[in-house]
């Protein structure tokens, strides 16, 4: 196949490209050439600027066009109006937080709806921007729309300080603070995420597929990070009320942690992928890689390491919290 990639030289649209090109075909990038401007030279590379410079795409015709980076419908409708006669299929990376409520949500559960359907304020409005994205491919692809609703991705070349910044606290002797051992994780490996979408266009599928992994309890993903790191690290659970009195974020700060009346975010439904023959690498493979990405790459990036030291849990602050939790349960 031929096929185009809008960015692709960052984390998901990394592991999309070289899916792509394992699997034999044709790969063409179109980006604004200023992150990875040297990967992988075996595709064709297209400089532009998807929200307003689409002039390289011209003439041009591919069978899919994989669209792993858009966050505002106004500036997806641009790509997908352009290529609507240039590409067979057009696949959009959307977010599991498209749903009011995630909790064993469905591709049929109700959508989020945005209050300002002019505000393009992704951070406010994340969830209901993709979902207004998804609309944009489905009004003008129909059948030959996908969108992909991953949840929590994971792998190499991740610039989100969530697993990058779990195994920054965890790659070292001491002792770590957790949550509730028992509190679910929900996530996906990037390359089997990209894996699936390639075998996905081969099988004709279109509309929504939530993509992710099966829930699996916190303790298990911690005792896995202990094994991979090899460090002489102890865990000490806790509970939603010491991370709260403590102002963590949820999900950033110490890992995937979220209160338990925010859990649902962990209990997506995935029966319609699997029953495709979705199948996710072991959770220890999941680590090992990524860590060993970190340990090469990663942990050297001065812009992850920034947003790591800005948004993880501090070691000075994880010191503090394990203290107040064990002084409170000596007196108890």
């Amino acid at each position: 196949m031929d096929i185009l990639i809008i960015g692709g030289t960052q984390f998901v649209g990394r592991h999309l490209v070289e899916s792509a090109l394992a699997a034999g075909h044709r790969v063409t990038l179109f980006n604004r050439g200023k992150t990875g401007a040297g990967l992988y030279p075996e595709a064709e590379h297209l400089i532009g600027d998807r929200d307003g410079n689409l002039d390289a795409l011209k003439g041009r015709k591919w069978d899919v066009a994989f669209d792993p980076a858009g966050y505002v419908p106004r500036i997806v409708q641009q790509s997908a109006e352009l290529l609507k006669d240039a590409v067979g299929r057009y696949v959009y990376v959307s977010s599991i937080s498209v749903y009011v409520d995630s909790d064993n949500a469905d591709e049929n559960a109700p959508l989020n709806v945005m209050d300002d359907p002019t505000s393009e304020d992704i951070a406010k409005h994340y969830g209901a921007l993709k979902v207004a994205c998804e609309n944009v491919v489905t009004e003008i692809y129909g059948e030959r729309g996908l969108n992909i609703r991953p949840g929590f991705i994971i792998g190499p070349y991740d610039s989100v300080p969530r697993l990058p910044g779990l195994l920054w606290r965890y790659d070292r002797d001491g002792e770590r603070v957790a949550g509730p051992p028992e509190q679910l994780v929900q996530i996906i490996h990037a390359r089997d995420m990209a894996d699936w979408m390639m075998k996905a266009i081969e099988a004709g599928y279109h509309g929504p597929y939530n993509l992710t992994g099966h829930p699996f309890p916190m303790r298990t993903l911690l005792d896995t990070i202990v094994e991979v790191t090899g460090q002489n690290t102890r865990i000490t659970y806790t509970n939603d009320e010491l991370l709260k009195m403590h102002d963590i974020q949820p999900v950033d700060s110490v890992g995937y942690w979220v209160p338990h009346e925010n859990e649902g975010y962990m209990r997506c439904n995935v029966d319609k992928v699997f029953a495709t023959g979705f199948t996710e690498r072991p959770l220890k493979q999941m680590i090992t890689e990524t860590l060993a990405w970190l340990r090469k790459d990663g942990f050297k990036s001065e812009a992850l390491m920034e947003k790591i030291q800005s948004r993880a849990l501090t070691l000075e602050k994880e010191a503090e919290m394990l203290t107040a939790w064990k002084k409170e349960h000596e007196n108890s």
